[in-house]
């Protein structure tokens, strides 16, 4: 099977990108690799389109040679910052060149090269994000019976069994049942997490939302509290196809404390925003018949997490423009606080605190109310790393009680 040209090189910017997140790194560092990571863009199409070029001036080589060759690139790209886009992607297509069959007895073979486990684990990604384009329950059955330490396989897995139950859902649902059945699926944690089992039952869920949602609440109920709530932090509503949004919510809240359904519908809004797709948060504010309490969660979180674009050291402020515009169409009473702690969200992710406060001031000398600084000063981290400088700011707050109230915070030790 050839795949389709746009695929290679978002395979191989998709793989960079899970190498970066599986480093560790801090915010700092993830922001100089993903701008190096955005730089590549350009180059992978021109280097997909290069070796098409290529294979149609010269013989293949045999897929074994080839695939060897790779692999001893891999290894010598191993220093640099970001692996060699134009490597993935001849391997990425090299590999969906090889069959099912084919593809599994790679896996044996990786397993014996004298490799770094570094490197055998980004092979071991590659070549399972493969399979499960090709056979889902293969890459599954493979899955279980070798289980080894690689989040992006971890992710690529609960991929594998969407995609086997959107073909074959009674199927699906039967291997999954028996495999926590035969206890393959125990947690191996004292507090009972277990992310994979999760990730595996969102998969299932997100097919049931659509035909059995009864079903799906009750699979979610027989997760243990820890499981519930790594059920819901798994970006899962970015897989809901639209519609689905109404299902979703009844199941949060049908299964969730009411407190902390609210910040779940909350994220789910406000990852959405956060691909700058605020009409499907409008779809979801109107399907999913938020209560007053819910939407001002949400439009508090899609303004935190998507308004406030950081580029070095200053704020977008168009965006931070067009999504309060935005809240105000659904909540303006809400708006001015969620302003103020996405100005104070901002200083955490690293924007200077000087133009986070200014703007904090300004907003609130132009609603007329302290609302916009109060949610600034209020903040939790704001108060810990900028104590000195956000005291000298409560001065600029107009309501003598309001000032006397944020003036008392034990962080300003103020009089």
């Amino acid at each position: 099977m050839k795949p389709s040209p746009w695929i290679l090189p978002a395979a191989a910017l998709l793989l960079g990108g899970a190498w970066i997140v599986m480093q560790g790194n801090s915010v700092a560092d993830l922001r100089r690799e993903i701008t190096l990571l955005r730089e590549r863009v350009l180059q992978a199409r021109s280097v997909a389109a290069a070796d098409d070029l290529a294979q149609a001036t010269h013989q293949e080589k045999p897929k074994h040679s080839e695939l060897k060759d790779l692999v001893g690139k891999l290894r010598e790209s191993h220093s640099r910052e970001i692996p060699d886009i134009r490597t993935m992607i001849r391997m990425q297509r090299l590999l969906m060149d090889l069959s099912p069959a084919e593809l599994s007895a790679q896996l044996d073979e990786i397993a014996t090269l004298d490799i770094a486990e570094n490197i055998r684990g980004q092979l071991l990604g590659m070549i399972m994000g493969a399979l499960v384009e090709k056979d889902p329950k293969l890459a599954l059955d493979r899955f279980v019976a070798k289980r080894q330490d690689n989040g992006f396989v971890d992710w690529q897995m609960g991929k594998a069994l969407r995609k086997w139950a959107d073909q074959d859902p009674a199927a699906a649902f039967t291997w999954l049942d028996h495999q926590i059945a035969a206890g393959t699926m125990d947690s191996k944690s004292l507090d009972g997490a277990n992310p994979i089992l999760a990730r595996f039952e969102i998969s299932l869920a997100g097919a049931l939302l659509k035909t059995d949602p009864a079903t799906a609440t009750a699979r979610v109920m027989a997760l243990n509290d820890t499981q519930r709530e790594e059920f819901f932090q798994q970006g899962f509503f970015l897989h809901l196809e639209k519609g689905n949004e109404a299902a979703y919510a009844k199941l949060i809240r049908d299964t969730m404390p009411a407190e902390k359904a609210r910040g779940i519908l909350a994220d789910a809004a406000g990852n959405l925003a956060s691909h700058g797709n605020y009409e499907r948060v409008d779809d979801f504010i109107a399907n999913s018949q938020v209560s007053d309490d819910e939407k001002q969660a949400i439009i508090s979180k899609v303004l935190k997490t998507s308004s406030v674009k950081i580029v070095g050291e200053r704020i977008n402020t168009g965006e931070l423009e067009k999504a309060r515009a935005w809240g105000n169409g659904h909540m303006p009473a809400a708006v001015d606080q969620a302003t103020g702690e996405a100005l104070a969200h901002a200083t955490w992710q690293g924007t200077d605190f000087d133009a986070a406060a200014a703007l904090a001031v300004q907003y609130s000398e132009a609603s007329g109310n302290d609302e916009t600084l109060a949610a600034f000063l209020r903040n939790d981290q704001v108060r810990r790393n900028h104590p000195q400088q956000a005291a000298a700011l409560i001065a600029k707050i107009k309501d003598p009680a309001l000032r006397a109230e944020i003036s008392g915070l034990k962080e300003f030790h103020q009089p």
